[in-house]
């Protein structure tokens, strides 16, 4: 099993590679994979921002689906007010709530101004960090600038390096391990396998104070919920494979030794480390 190169995949993160699971042209298939990401991960994010008081006023970036921004909106009440964001708004023109505003907001490069900055009590994001490589630092401190003094951040964001099958002398544990190296194929395309084990560092870096930073992972079944959806999140990024690491052939022999193992029941996953990160605003 090949290891992943700590510097070949910081001299990757050079450019920012851009958002890849945009849901136009395939708006059933990224529905269906979102659809998945909330089954698998609402349970815990709603105990992760256990904090929220009624009353508050939440922002919720990278909102997919909605439905930790509709979940915020009941926690919140009548007197509270939850913004939910996201570039596409496909899967969020949906919800209806008289407290929940949905807006169209590249938290990367759209004026702040358009969300009230400094009028926050709660700033969420979940497993979206990870795809704004080498601009997160950037993005923490947009989010830092819409909190209130004594408002809190949280992030919920992986270590994917650990998403593997967990048995070697099982017959598609090789070919698995063989592509994936240890999140390398994350690493090729631009993206920092490790991200999560940093959000401390740049909460720090950005002046939040009394932070606190778990992490979790599960093993689960191949053909799981957890390991269908990580099949589908590979299918929707395989096409920004490196352009020099050899013949298609070879990178359809990759793809088919992943999503093989994702399917078979037969196997066991380890799932990545998630990485919950809380910070709280100065004042």
């Amino acid at each position: 099993m090949r290891q992943v190169d700590i510097t070949s995949v910081r001299a990757g993160l050079g450019a920012y590679p851009g958002y890849r699971l945009d849901a136009t042209g395939r708006e059933d298939f990224e529905g269906g994979r979102l659809e998945l990401l909330e089954q698998i991960f609402d349970p815990g994010s709603r105990q992760r921002r256990d904090l929220v008081q009624p009353g508050w006023r939440c922002l919720e970036v990278g909102a997919g689906r909605g439905s930790m921004a509709a979940w915020l909106a009941e926690q919140v009440g009548p007197g509270g007010t939850v913004v939910a964001t996201d570039i596409d708004l496909t899967y969020l023109d949906r919800l209806h709530a008289p407290n929940l505003e949905v807006r169209r907001h590249n938290i990367l490069d759209d004026a702040l101004d358009e969300l009230d900055p400094g009028s926050f009590d709660l700033v969420c994001s979940r497993l979206t960090l990870f795809w704004l490589a080498g601009r997160q630092a950037e993005v923490i401190g947009r989010m830092v600038e819409c909190l209130r003094p004594g408002g809190w951040l949280i992030d919920e964001d992986g270590d994917w390096g650990t998403a593997g099958p967990v048995d070697p002398s099982h017959p598609l544990y090789a070919g698995y391990q063989r592509a994936y190296q240890s999140g390398g194929w994350f690493a090729s395309r631009g993206y920092d396998p490790f991200f999560g084990r940093k959000l401390s560092e740049l909460f720090e870096h950005n002046g939040l104070v009394k932070i606190d930073q778990q992490a979790t992972a599960e093993v689960v079944r191949g053909g799981s919920p957890w390991a269908r959806w990580w099949r589908d999140t590979l299918d929707a990024i395989r096409e920004w494979g490196p352009t020099d690491d050899g013949a298609t052939e070879s990178a359809e022999e990759d793809h088919e030794a992943l999503t093989a193992a994702c399917m078979e029941p037969s196997l066991w996953f380890m799932t990545e480390l998630l990485h919950t990160c809380r910070g709280q605003r100065p004042g």
